[in-house]
């Protein structure tokens, strides 16, 4: 039996964040002739096998992938789209995505991502120095003349939603937390060649506790819009089925 546990998907204060290897401040002198091409590679996130969610992915997120929550002192929604620690099957040989899945936002922010300034208080819109799309020769300008780009204020747009999600996303997972709905989960799984795989180290919602939340939360929750949440986690663990298909297509 292989077993798996998702990765940490919460960096602390003296991590990287997941898949960045050198995030730096875009800078105008620097970065002033530098281009981005269009993500269609995407090997940065084919060594993982859970993927950071946010509250507003989980719909379309459950149709493909498991969602759980990575233990810690506040549990992380993430998506599992590996049975190995090191694996991302949704990741080909290639680096193409699998055609047709939801792409996950984390994923779709790399190289940008913003990061705290606490000298001046606010965030700043940071690049991977390291990425590979970033090129002279790329298709999007991060710059044009001493302003940035229309590419790049979008860019700043998306990681600014991105973080207001993630505010939102803590707030429903210390709800969970508070009536203590998440529970660990061990997931057992048989591959077509006769491998089990244990994952381990993660939660997923009680079906039970939830039941028996009073009708006060339940109203409380609806009008909040967290209901659906609930019910695509619940939903979403039919998606194991997709990893054990994709392991199979790739071992072929």
């Amino acid at each position: 039996m292989t077993k798996s546990t998702p990765p940490q998907v919460q960096a602390s204060a003296a991590a990287l964040p997941m898949f960045y290897s050198a995030p730096r401040p875009l800078d105008r002198v620097r970065d002033g002739k530098m281009k981005l091409d269009r993500p269609t590679d995407f090997s940065f996130a084919g060594k993982t096998n859970a993927i950071p969610l946010l509250v507003d992915e989980f719909p379309l997120a459950a149709a493909y992938y498991p969602i759980v929550f990575a233990d810690g002192p506040l549990p992380v929604p993430a998506a599992v789209v590996g049975l190995k620690n090191d694996s991302n099957l949704f990741v080909g040989k290639d680096g193409a995505w699998v055609s047709g899945a939801y792409l996950p936002a984390y994923v779709r922010r790399y190289p940008f991502i913003l990061m705290d300034d606490p000298d001046n208080k606010q965030f700043v819109l940071c690049i991977d120095e390291k990425t590979e799309l970033l090129k002279e020769s790329g298709e999007f300008s991060l710059f044009d003349g001493e302003q940035p780009s229309a590419f790049t204020k979008s860019a700043m747009d998306f990681c600014a939603a991105l973080r207001q999600q993630g505010d939102a996303t803590d707030e429903f997972v210390k709800a969970l937390t508070e009536h203590e709905l998440l529970i660990p989960n061990n997931a057992e799984i048989d591959a077509r060649d006769g491998t089990r795989f244990q994952l381990s180290g993660f939660l997923i919602i009680d079906p039970k506790k939830f039941d028996a939340l009073p009708d006060s939360v339940i109203l409380q929750w609806r009008k909040k819009g967290w209901l659906g949440l609930v019910y695509a986690q619940l939903l979403s663990s039919h998606r194991w089925q997709n990893l054990v298909d994709l392991m199979a297509v790739q071992q072929k």
